[in-house]
């Protein structure tokens, strides 16, 4: 029994070897010659090749569609099914099926009690063209093999943004074509030619393809936003982030939004009618901050300032905290500029030692973003939290959460603090563990959210 069990397995790797689907990885690439391309011509793409086929009469279509989706030939602008020579037939992919036998014996049975057997496969000539390849095929096929690739792109309204590296820029231009051809809705290609390094943390440009129109428009969170790629931040990864925290904050709940940008968190949360109050150092940021929350018909509940972050607690915040939670409100305290936030955190020591210390049943909760760089960003993030308050705040954090990857060694991480009395009403300056002082007054600096450098 052991000897014809393995003699059968023995077969069907056989048959799988030297089946004429075998060997066919090749075949619904590009073709070779397009390497290292660095002016763009469509008409090298042209490669022909054989497609497996089945006819099948008009009627039989929909009876037997269930069964061959998954041998269907899937390829940009092409259809699976057509007409040949008057008949309807179901172009399969060739990857998965070179000959009858290749069907799964069921679904070969199946077709046969449909009155298809094996003189209805055949076999048709066909050229597949540049614009039955995805970008990611053609950008596969021409960019050089022994280096990394481009890693990925991200989309912002008309807006295709890419971070090319040094070893890609003699493809820029490729790049930009290919993803002006094949990314839908896209009319502008750039590619960010600086590191972000200023106060207003937005970047220098280039035009890859398309036109010189910066001012996006997209949806996110059932909200409309409107600005200019070109002198504001906005990270389209950051979609699922900005959503986790808009579902956190509830109808009667409160947020401080400490570097707003143009108002993913507080636009959306505005909406559900609490009380938001946002903050951005950068006058382009406020402008459209008040843009959006204009178009998405905010109200009077979304209130805005154009102040650096240190000065927005200290007067905003401090005016407005404590009596929400007087109250009994929940409030939350949004912290969204990695590079930098954590070093404002020291601005919440003792911000109310001039008045009279109240107990909190629910106290406020900060959520602080920044960068791990190293081995263990859950620890790393830990540890800057308690530097830049000054003194051991760790029975304080509540939670240590991974948003994204960055690039190598580098992840983007929010911490949840609870803003309690003995942050509060503590004093403004602590000692570290080793005596010496630790400074809270870091460099006025910070608006909106920050990146990394991803490709």
């Amino acid at each position: 029994m052991r000897g014809a069990r393995a003699f059968l397995d023995f077969c069907t790797k056989f048959r799988k070897i030297f089946s004429p689907a075998s060997g066919m990885e090749e075949a619904l690439k590009p073709p070779s010659l397009v390497a290292n391309m660095k002016v763009l011509d469509k008409e090298l793409f042209n490669k022909e090749i054989e497609l497996p086929y089945i006819g099948v009469a008009d009627n039989k279509v929909s009876d037997i569609l269930p069964k061959m989706k998954k041998y269907l030939l899937r390829v940009d602008h092409y259809k699976p099914i057509s007409r040949l020579d008057d008949n309807i037939v179901l172009f399969l992919n060739p990857l998965k099926v070179g000959r009858w036998e290749d069907l799964e014996e069921t679904d070969r049975n199946y077709l046969v009690g449909k009155n298809i057997d094996a003189h209805l496969f055949k076999f048709h000539k066909e050229v597949l063209k540049y614009n039955n390849y995805s970008a990611e095929d053609v950008l596969r096929a021409v960019l050089p093999k022994d280096k990394e690739g481009m890693a990925s792109f991200t989309k912002i309204g008309h807006i295709v943004h890419v971070n090319l590296r040094e070893h890609l820029l003699p493809y820029k231009n490729v790049i930009g074509e290919v993803l002006f051809d094949k990314v839908s809705g896209c009319r502008t290609v750039v590619n960010k030619v600086n590191m972000i390094d200023n106060t207003y943390r937005n970047f220098q440009m280039e035009i890859l393809c398309g036109e010189e129109d910066f001012v996006a428009k997209l949806k996110e969170n059932k909200c409309t936003f409107e600005f200019d790629f070109s002198k504001v931040y906005w990270n389209s990864r950051l979609c699922t982030e900005h959503e986790r925290i808009v579902d956190l904050v509830g109808t009667e709940d409160v947020l401080f939004d400490v570097f707003a940008g143009v108002g993913p968190f507080s636009v959306p949360v505005a909406k559900k009618k609490c009380p938001v109050f946002a903050n951005d150092l950068n006058p382009e940021s406020y402008k459209w901050l008040k843009h959006n929350a204009k178009i998405n018909k905010i109200g009077d509940n979304l209130s805005m300032s154009n102040k650096d972050g240190k000065d927005f607690i200290l007067n905003e915040v401090k005016d407005k905290l404590l009596g929400f939670v007087k109250e009994r409100k929940r409030v939350f305290v949004v912290m969204n500029l990695p590079a930098l936030a954590v070093e404002f955190l020291g601005a919440f020591n003792g911000l109310y030692s001039d008045v009279q210390r109240v107990e909190m049943d629910t106290p406020p909760t900060i959520y602080v973003y920044c960068f791990a760089k190293g081995e263990e960003p859950e620890e790393i993030a830990r540890r800057l939290v308690v530097e830049n308050f000054g003194w051991d705040v760790s029975a304080k954090i509540l939670e240590v959460f991974r948003v994204r990857t960055v690039s190598s060694m580098k992840e983007m991480m929010r911490v949840a603090i609870r803003l309690d009395e003995d942050i509060l009403w503590g004093s403004k300056k602590r000692k570290s563990s080793d005596g010496e002082d630790i400074l809270q007054n870091k460099k006025n600096r910070g608006n909106g959210e920050e990146e990394g450098k991803e490709m």
